[in-house]
């Protein structure tokens, strides 16, 4: 998969959820495995929540992504 570029808070619900439905995990695990409750999963997922760099991390893990921060390239 190449890399995905998040320019923006709004983007990163729908792309954990689309990620997190390829690989068949369920809500209930992905809270779980970060802390977070359920609810608190369908609101990041709804972009109704801001979410954690801590927990963005953990999901990162969990999905199969490293974080990585790179300087913009000039156009």
């Amino acid at each position: 998969m190449k890399d995905l570029v998040l320019n923006d808070s709004k983007t990163i619900g729908t792309t954990i959820k689309s990620l997190r439905s390829e690989m068949k995990i369920t809500q209930e695990e992905l809270a779980s495995y970060t802390g977070l409750s359920r609810i608190g999963v369908v609101k990041l997922e709804k972009e109704e929540n801001d979410l954690k760099l801590s927990s963005l991390i953990k999901i990162a893990n969990l999905l199969g992504f490293e974080l990585v921060l790179r300087k913009r390239s000039s156009k």
